[in-house]
């Protein structure tokens, strides 16, 4: 009698939401523009794009994460192209935003950062309105909060004792400790 095949469990990757009390900053990219109907357009690019890669066959187990990659380098170049802050020279890159932090209020406002406190990873939700105009958010990254300790000085004494001299006069060989 020959064997009988069991069929196998096939993996499905679960969406797990990471919920916690901690606070979190999110490395976030915006493109900012003047009207409603500009930011639906470039709001719906970025729509189509993902849609366009997440059609694509996925043999490769890192897809996804390459597929972020490219959504964000997409939507840096829109950014570049299109938006009217001055972010836009770097892809309208906000690097890592949370509540209750100081901003320019050139870029960021109050209303913005709530808008991106709500926002998920990788999800392009719909324009918000704020003083400076409207806004299309990406973000691109999430993490705990991490508090800016002082720390001691985890640098060599030697180097530290460079630093300490005036800039107008270069070390000799004899200044530098050993």
């Amino acid at each position: 009698v020959p064997p009988t095949l069991k069929p196998r469990k096939v993996f499905v990757a679960k969406k797990v939401v990471a919920k916690s009390d901690k606070p979190q900053e999110r490395r976030t990219r915006h493109i900012r523009v003047a009207s409603l109907e500009s930011a639906n357009l470039l709001r719906q690019a970025v729509l189509d794009f993902q849609k366009e890669l997440a059609d694509q066959p996925a043999d490769d187990p890192d897809k996804e994460f390459e597929d972020r990659k490219k959504i964000e380098a997409f939507f840096g170049r829109i950014a570049k192209k299109y938006s009217s802050c001055p972010s836009r020279s770097i892809g309208g890159d906000l690097d890592w935003v949370y509540k209750d932090m100081k901003f320019n209020d050139e870029i960021l406002t109050a209303d913005l950062i709530d808008a991106i406190d709500q926002t998920e990873k990788f999800v392009v939700p719909e324009p918000v309105k704020t003083k400076l105009g409207y806004h299309i958010i990406l973000v691109c990254e999430t993490q705990a909060l991490r508090k800016k300790e002082e720390k001691p000085s985890e640098l060599d004494p030697r180097y530290e004792a460079l630093q300490a001299r005036p800039a107008a006069m270069p070390p000799t060989r004899k200044d530098i400790p050993t």
